[in-house]
């Protein structure tokens, strides 16, 4: 008897650890609000932990203040879930990329972002695999693309040979996606490529890439959408580097 009475204890914490992921912030009225505190953008991801289906990519930005309808607070890894309720994003489910990046949690609202998870093969091109990794030695972030003005001569890759327009947003989940929110041109310096998205630019069909901009600072908007075309962008074989790629 006992045993049997740890075995349950056991079991009523854990799913009390559970069930404070999921519902932390709930109330009567509907769940808390969490807002963006950061200097101009908060980045959003697709998921708050890795899966066999889902990643921790990012899918978008939120301009500062935008508030975040929190339906899931993982605790353990810092992360928020919910519905974003402003912006060009509004009413997208996302997480953040940072909880630091948002404020305590306050307030109530209705969200309808029970499960906010995008699973990677929506946003992500072919079925999700579409992704660039560099790993070296963390598997973290993208794989250099350099500015070459002979980029896609002579079997040069990794590379983009002009200026272009840079988007905080682009919606890589829609049929309707499209480039949103500009920010800034890029000038002449790397970039870290990490994904193709799953549909190209609605208006002329041109694929379109998420990049971190090494050159922009966190919260200013460091991971952005660029044209693979506006760009001249030609970019290697995709999977996981464990040294950076040669550059001829």
């Amino acid at each position: 008897m006992a045993r049997r009475a740890r075995i349950l204890g056991c079991v009523a914490v854990i799913a009390g650890a559970v069930l404070s992921v999921h519902l932390a912030g709930a109330t009567a009225d509907g769940v808390a609000l969490s807002t963006c505190n950061q200097a101009r953008w908060c980045t959003v991801t697709a998921s708050g932990i890795v899966t066999s289906l889902a990643s921790q990519l990012a899918i978008g930005n939120v301009e500062a203040g935008t508030p975040l309808a929190v339906t899931q607070n993982d605790v353990k890894h810092r992360q928020l879930g919910g519905q974003i309720l402003r912006g060009s994003l509004s009413g997208t489910c996302a997480w953040s990329q940072y909880a630091r990046d948002w404020t305590a949690l306050h307030g109530a609202t209705a969200s309808g972002c029970a499960d906010p998870v995008h699973n990677t093969s929506e946003y992500v091109a072919a079925n999700g695999s579409a992704i660039w990794s560099g790993c070296y030695p963390r598997c973290f972030g993208g794989v250099p693309l350099r500015f070459d003005p002979h980029c896609g001569e002579h079997g040069r890759t990794f590379c983009y040979r002009r200026n272009c327009e840079e988007y905080a947003n682009f919606y890589p989940w829609s049929p309707d996606a499209h480039p949103a929110d500009p920010l800034r041109s890029t000038q002449r310096h790397q970039l870290d490529l990490r994904y193709q998205a799953r549909y190209p630019n609605t208006h002329n069909q041109h694929p379109f890439y998420l990049v971190r901009d090494i050159q922009a600072i966190h919260g200013r908007g460091n991971w952005v959408f660029v044209s693979a075309v506006a760009c001249a962008i030609t970019a290697g074989h995709t999977g996981a580097y464990h040294t950076q790629p040669h550059h001829q």
